[in-house]
């Protein structure tokens, strides 16, 4: 048997072949600051370690887990953040099994379940998710016409739940329904629209219309409109863009406060905006939404250390918000997940590129700096003491000393992408249909990047301070003394 063959081997000897072929056969990344370079591979490492690749039950693709214990299953939150990671591999296979698995599970309403065991899929279980972003970014690094053409009617039947579910105004804005499927429990941002939110369970008591969960559904209209133009359906193309225009317009109107310049969620009893500052209030940023009379109300309050930029960036909420706590007490009880103040790696990705993408859009300097800063900031949070031989990725981390919530033992942790901010900002690429363009960060640092396969060419990059080296499928591309933007056709 397959057992007794395993048991004439070295075990020992077995895995670690396993654990380098794996190393191997990712792109292979090494830079002067030992923490960034660490922490690469310990990602890499974290991924490899909750890949469930077994056809079994409700399992029918290759994903990961979002952590240990009972977070060892396939989880909505979490499953957007693996595809950010693991399209850059040379293999898609589990990028795209982390969205497959959801639609093959598909409730018949169209909502994804939240959890999916083996055996069993959660009853009452729901997370909001950015679906249509993540396409379009594996999309980009390994296009496939006939994986879009497979995903889109669930795609299409999950926007059609949240039209027929979540807006029976007809506003074009998204609800939430209970703190928990925000994956966001324990903040002020519930309270307003009931006081007693903090208290029920999975059980879709209260009614918010979400700044991230409108954010999400927005882009998967993009999404959707794309698709449907690659696919040919230029009727659903245009039923898509006139959906989306909507909800951006209704984002623009109820959402954004211009004396206060920032986005809030809103009560959907009078389209009042609640005005409670959370990290997600700058979601929209994410998308086209926002022009360029946006970004001083962004750098206003994100920038702010009185408000999210604390000595370890970024708060979950607002530090002057009532319910505001650095050391992880909802209304003076320690909790398990509070979002009401700490530090959780998964708001600091979606901030990561709420910076870089403005920084972008907008050619801001002073965005691309902080861009740097908050990732730096955020990487090397995540070590014990300062330990370069110690990383970790806990739930969340205290704002001010950058503590870890070792009190939850829950390490290792799958909730957040990392490696995607290497590629996108360290590295700097940006892939398109057609081309590339690479535009790397200022950060203060050597690299060098190889094994990288984009659209089927390979991909080598290095900067030494002096020189910049460029190649394609082996061949010099660009060789100079300044890291400046380049645009490669593929």
């Amino acid at each position: 048997s397959a057992v007794r063959l395993l048991l004439k081997e070295n075990i020992v000897e077995l895995s670690n072949k396993h654990w380098a072929k794996y190393f191997s056969e990712l792109p292979y990344f090494e830079c002067s600051d030992p923490y960034l370079d660490r922490y690469y591979w310990y990602r890499w490492y974290g991924l490899k370690l909750f890949t469930i690749d077994v056809e079994e039950g409700n399992l029918h693709y290759p994903a990961i887990a979002e952590g240990p214990d009972y977070f060892r299953v396939f989880i909505t939150y979490s499953a957007q953040c693996h595809i950010l990671e693991t399209r850059w591999m040379r293999n898609d296979s589990i990028a795209r099994g982390s969205l497959m698995n959801f639609i093959r599970n598909q409730r018949d309403n169209g909502a994804f379940v939240g959890h999916i065991y083996v055996n069993t899929i959660q009853k009452n279980g729901f997370y909001h998710a950015d679906w249509g972003r993540v396409v379009k970014e594996l999309h980009a690094t390994h296009p496939d016409l006939a994986f879009l053409k497979s995903i889109y009617q669930g795609l299409v039947k999950y926007v059609e739940y949240f039209k027929a579910y979540r807006d029976p105004e007809n506003s074009g804005l998204y609800d939430v329904l209970d703190q928990f499927e925000t994956g966001q429990e324990f903040m002020s941002r519930y309270l307003a629209v009931d006081e007693m939110a903090d208290r029920y369970d999975w059980i879709n008591n209260i009614r918010l219309k979400g700044v991230d969960a409108t954010v999400y559904i927005y882009n998967l209209k993009k999404t959707l409109a794309w698709i449907a133009d690659k696919l040919g359906e230029k009727d659903d193309k245009e039923k898509w863009l006139e959906s989306a225009d909507k909800t951006k317009r209704a984002v623009l109107h109820y959402m954004w406060d211009p004396e206060d310049e920032m986005f809030y969620d809103v009560n959907p009893k009078d389209f009042t905006r609640t005005k409670v500052k959370a990290a997600v209030c700058f979601y929209p940023y994410l998308t086209d939404i926002v022009d360029d009379s946006h970004i001083p109300g962004l750098k206003k309050h994100l920038l702010d250390e009185r408000e999210f930029w604390t000595t370890y960036p970024v708060a979950s909420t607002s530090v002057d918000d009532p319910y505001f706590d650095a050391y992880a007490q909802w209304k003076g009880k320690r909790h398990n997940c509070p979002w009401n103040g700490r530090v959780w790696p998964m708001t600091n990705s979606h901030i990561a590129d709420v910076l870089g993408i403005s920084a972008r859009k907008f050619n801001d300097a002073c965005l691309k700096e902080k861009t740097v800063e908050f990732i730096e900031k955020f990487i090397k949070m995540m070590f014990y003491d300062g330990d370069v031989d110690r990383p970790n990725c806990y739930e969340h981390y205290n704002p001010f000393n950058g503590k870890a919530s070792v009190y939850r033992g829950v390490d290792d942790y799958q909730h957040s992408w990392v490696v995607d901010l290497y590629f996108k900002y360290i590295i700097g690429l940006i892939p398109d249909d057609d081309r590339l363009v690479i535009d790397p960060f200022p950060f203060d640092l050597n690299y060098n990047i190889e094994n990288l396969r984009i659209k089927g060419k390979e991909i080598s990059i290095s900067w030494n301070g002096s020189k910049y080296l460029v190649r394609i499928d082996g061949e010099l591309f660009y060789e100079g003394a300044e890291r400046i933007p380049l645009t490669i056709e593929l």
